[in-house]
């Protein structure tokens, strides 16, 4: 497989068309990376979030990766991720001035 560059998923302000949040997605060895998801707050709970990791896993599959892969610290959003089908497969205990991180994939 030959490495190709990361990808996108903006969203846009509709009257200005400036991004406003969106997606970023780096490949590595068959998987794609969501480095960077950002749903801006007044936008959420409207399935905009569910929409922009759908687009992702269409451009992964049309690259030919086996899944999605990505972190999140336990004050973020692990509840949507695994609604939509991520599994955690690691994780980074909390503890005295340590906030714990989980790691999730979804394999296609």
């Amino acid at each position: 497989m030959v490495d190709q560059p990361g990808f996108a998923v903006l969203i846009r302000n509709p009257e200005t068309k400036a991004a406003i949040g969106g997606l970023y997605a780096t490949d590595g060895y068959g998987w794609a990376f969501i480095r960077y998801l950002a749903i801006p707050e007044n936008l959420r709970g409207q399935g905009l979030g569910q929409r922009v990791i759908a687009e992702a896993e269409k451009v992964a599959r049309d690259r030919g990766y086996i899944g999605l892969w990505l972190d999140t610290f336990e004050f973020q959003a692990r509840p949507f991720y695994e609604k939509l089908g991520f599994e955690v497969f690691g994780q980074l205990e909390g503890g005295p001035g340590a906030i714990p991180r989980y790691f999730l994939k979804k394999r296609f």
